[in-house]
């Protein structure tokens, strides 16, 4: 059977190169060139599983050459574009990629908290006109936001009853109440994004 696969194999040989050659789109070398070796295999595999049922030989040694030679050029694809990503890395250009990620992850953090924060009858326009306007008062406001958001009292009636318990923030943090009020709802709007784990969201709005 091996002799007689080996001769129909120089007997079709052109025929080979012909399909590898269709398949890759390339000029095949038929000293150097994995997808045309890969051909050869395939030609013996498909030899082997003939029957005549299966129409001509030809036609069938073709589909199945074909079909070895593609799972070949999709697993170099995949492989060159694995090596591709690492050498942008050694390069330092994973930072643009992640840069690209991260803004991706923030959008879809804001939209998720744009959502939970209507259900407090907050919209942006609100926050954006009640948010602290100097640094120091935002940044009093960040930190009393992070730190209620891991104080469950605080917390527990706030998701329950969608309203900021002011006294108990207030004397949580040892501020007076007009502060709570006078930032309640960016105080709010925030203890939802440290509560519900938001990073990407957390990280922008901690930079300002």
């Amino acid at each position: 059977m091996e002799k007689q696969i080996e001769q129909l194999i120089e007997e079709h040989y052109g025929f080979i190169i012909k399909v590898v050659s269709e398949t890759t789109n390339r000029y095949v070398n038929v000293q150097n060139d994995d997808a045309f070796s890969i051909a050869l295999l395939a030609f013996k595999e498909a030899v082997e599983k003939y029957d005549e049922s299966k129409g001509s030989l030809l036609n069938f040694v073709k589909v199945v050459i074909r079909s070895r030679v593609i799972d070949y050029l999709r697993k170099e694809k995949k492989n060159e574009e694995m090596a591709s990503l690492d050498s942008m890395a050694e390069s330092g250009m994973q930072f643009q990629d992640e840069s690209k990620q991260s803004e991706n992850v923030l959008a879809i953090e804001i939209e998720e908290w744009k959502s939970t924060i209507e259900d407090f009858d907050i919209t942006l326009e609100q926050l954006i006109e009640e948010s602290p306007k100097h640094q120091d008062s935002r940044e009093r406001a960040i930190h009393i936001s992070e730190k209620s958001s891991k104080h469950k009292p605080i917390t527990i009636p706030l998701f329950e009853k969608k309203r900021l318990p002011i006294k108990l923030t207030a004397t949580y943090n040892n501020v007076s109440v007009k502060v709570i009020k006078g930032n309640k709802v960016f105080i709010t709007s925030t203890i939802i994004i440290f509560k519900n784990g938001l990073a990407s969201l957390i990280d922008w709005i901690k930079r300002g």
